[in-house]
Order: C-alpha cells, then structure tokens, then sequence
C-alpha cells in the first residue's frame, strides 16, 4: 500500500498573479518550487467558495454535488441564509470517503462543507461566525469536532476570532493543523485558509494588502511543512497548493430585487418588508440567481425572460449575460431550483435589498460580496487559480497545461494509488511519475 502522506493546502483566492511573488519567499522554495504545476486552472460556475471546494473535493461540478451556493438553499422567502455547513447536503461522494473506503486516515481544517463528515477522522469543520453567542468549541464540536480534535481546539483557540471569520483566523487553522500532522499523522489532511480571499475583498484584487497577505501564504505554508518533517514524513509527503477561484474588482452594486419591485414582481409594505413576490434574486456577488415562486407558470416566466434579455441590452444595471436553466445545465452543468441566473458586465456586483436605492454602496465589508472586489463571475473571467505540487508522487520542475479545480479529487486518489469515482474531472497523470 502507498505510504506517502498527503498535504492539501487550498490558499483561497490565490491566484497565478500571485506566484511570482511566493517563488521569491522561503517557505514556498523549500516546499513547492522545483515540484509539479499546471498553468492555470479553471474554476466552477458561480466562482464561490463553498461550491469551488465542494467540487474540489468530488470531482463534480455544483449541479451533481447540490452546493451551488454558500447557502443551504436558495430560499428567497427565508429570512436569513445560513451557510452550508453540514456534508449531508453533498449529493456525491468524495476523496475524503475514496481515501477512508482504501484504509487510510483523513483529516479535515475549514475544509468547506465537512460538518459531521462521517469519513474525516479528524476533523474541524470551517465555522464563518454562524453562531455568535455560542463558544467555539461547543459550535465546532456540533459539527462533529471529536474530543481528542477539540483539546487541539482549545490549545489554539487564543488565535481564533470570536467571529471566526478570514483571514483573522488563518494562523488558527495552520496550527490546528500543524498539530493534527503531529499528534495523529493522517495520511490525507486538507485545510482550508482564506487569508488572501479576505484581504481581497477588503482592498482589491492586488496591492500592498494583498502582497502582505501572500507572504503570510508562505508561513502558513512553512507551519503545516515543518510539522509534516517533524512528525517524520520527510522523504514521504507530498504538498498540493491549490486554490478555487481568483477576484476582480468591483467598481458598483446594483439591488436586483428592487428593478423587480418596480417592475411588480415583488410587493412590500411602507416598512419595505416584502408582503408577497413572484421572482427575487439572491446574489452570489458578480452573479445572481433568480427564483420563480412558480415556476411552472410559463407565460411569467417568458416574461421574465423578455424582461431580463431587454435589461440586458440596455446595458444600465450591469446585466451582461442571463442565462436560462438549459443554458446553465449546458456550459457550466450548473442547475438547482432557480430559473436564470443573471451575469455580471464584469464591474457591477448584485445584492439584495429590496427597497431602493437600486444603485447600492459597494466597498462595503458588512457584506462580503459588496467589498472592493469579489467574485462569482463565470469561471473563464479574471485571474485564475492555481494547482502546485512537490513530493514523491510528483515530477520535478515539471509545467502541465490549463487543468480544472475539480481534477483535484480524481489526482489525489491517482496519486495516492485509491479507487475513485466517476466524476467531471480528470486525474493530472501528466504532473505524477
């Protein structure tokens, strides 16, 4: 049986861009450069993070796995969407199930859409401030933190916001980590830290901010690394630096569900609470779904669609593409219980709110999606991520061609010498010996 150990570090947001940068820092010399990587990779539809890394993890894309959104579902009658957290919401199986069904260890830190994973042995799942008034540890044992995990919860929890939100917590999740590599030596550990995400958003896609934010990348990098050698994995773990998505600036927010108000389609009383609608929206930053409350009523929906396309040609609100459920299905196999979805003109970002003004703050942190750039555009837009990989399953100094973020999970099982399943993605045989 393959005995080499397996590094999964998913910097979220990093971007190509980026590398020239961490080829000139300690950690990444040491650890990545002179290993195997491709020139790109193409993220899912829409570029979010609980759909990109749920993908990531399958080898499918957001229609197949059921996560199309951060949200549990896409509810525009709820009055607030948690984020998905629990893995039953995963329709598929994943690396993490492929790695435990061949016998080895797996573990898990802010691994999105892991809670209560039955096939990560040790595991913290990702928590985004969902339960504010609740300790940390009582939140992440919920999301089936096991005791012995937890005690590794508490040695580090000094480094964790009471939010729990990135990139405040990264340091957290590489020492959670780091200590998990050396008290229970998984074969197979995947982490999660969004350091360069959040300072993205908050300042734009590249600057200072964001060139700090990859030096911290590279400790990030040099924490899980020095814990791998230390544990004794030193001639036999192989470290994968991946990531799901890149950002663009965002230069305006256009509320969606007020155009719709205006138009009829949605009904609120003097207060602005929404009395009754036929169609809103809920935003994925740069893209947006649209809900029908029926959607069997054909003629409505020819009207929204009508609607949609002469919005489209206006060119006012930043609608630079709509697509249907078909058309979705087609290019990005991307379906769910949404009727279009509407597509920046690579500017304008979408939010909410129903009540006017139409034209929203953007730049706004309150709001992730509203910061100075984001994401959820179509995946061929802007930056892209990146797949970088040294070990022993991996050539050296070898440069592949433009691979997809879900050929993560079907490479790691070739890599580790495991069945998989069928899936969208392909195994990167050309970056392993």
């Amino acid at each position: 049986m393959n005995d080499q150990k397996f590094i999964v570090m998913s910097a979220d947001a990093l971007v190509t861009e980026d590398l020239k940068l961490l080829e000139t820092l300690p950690n990444y010399r040491r650890y990545v450069a002179g290993g195997a990587r491709m020139e790109s990779m193409l993220s899912v539809y829409p570029t979010v993070t609980y759909p990109a890394h749920t993908s990531m993890a399958t080898g499918c894309l957001p229609g197949k796995t059921g996560i199309v959104s951060n949200c549990e579902r896409l509810d525009p009658s709820a009055k607030s969407l948690p984020w998905v957290l629990d893995h039953k919401f995963v329709k598929v199986p994943d690396i993490f199930t492929a790695a435990k069904k061949a016998g080895k260890s797996t573990a898990s830190v802010f691994w999105p859409v892991t809670g209560n994973h039955k096939d990560i042995d040790y595991l913290i799942n990702e928590w985004p401030g969902c339960a504010e008034n609740v300790p940390i540890e009582t939140a992440l044992a919920s999301q089936g933190t096991s005791p012995e995990v937890l005690e590794i919860v508490k040695k580090y929890m000094r480094e964790m916001p009471r939010t729990g939100i990135h990139p405040d917590c990264d340091y957290f999740i590489a020492d959670c980590a780091a200590e998990i590599i050396r008290r229970f030596s998984p074969d197979l550990i995947m982490l999660h830290p969004a350091n360069v995400d959040g300072v993205r958003h908050g300042s734009g896609a590249f600057g200072e901010e964001v060139d700090q934010a990859v030096k911290d990348t590279d400790n990030l990098i040099g924490i899980v690394c020095r814990a791998a050698e230390a544990a004794g994995w030193k001639d036999k773990f192989n470290f994968i630096l991946v990531s799901d998505h890149g950002q663009m600036d965002m230069k305006r927010v256009i509320n969606t569900n007020t155009l719709f108000a205006d138009l009829g389609w949605i009904e609120t009383d003097d207060d602005g609470n929404v009395k009754s609608w036929r169609a809103k929206t809920i935003s994925s930053a740069f893209s947006s779904y649209v809900i029908l409350k029926d959607p069997s009523d054909e003629k409505f929906k020819r009207e929204v669609a009508c609607t949609l396309s002469s919005i489209v040609k206006d060119g006012l609100y930043g609608f630079g593409e709509v697509l249907d459920e078909k058309q979705a299905r087609e290019r990005y196999d991307l379906y769910g219980n949404f009727s279009f979805v509407i597509e920046t003109d690579d500017f304008t970002g979408f939010g909410d709110d129903v009540t006017h003004p139409t034209l929203a703050r953007c730049r706004d942190m309150s709001d992730y999606r509203q910061g100075w750039a984001s994401h959820g555009y179509m995946p061929e837009k802007g930056p892209q991520p990146v797949f970088c990989a040294k070990g022993p399953a991996f050539k050296e100094n070898y440069l592949g061609g433009r691979g997809r973020i879900y050929d993560l999970a079907p490479t790691l099982a070739a890599a580790m010498g495991i069945d998989f399943y069928d899936c969208d993605g392909r195994a990167l045989t050309e970056l392993l010996r």
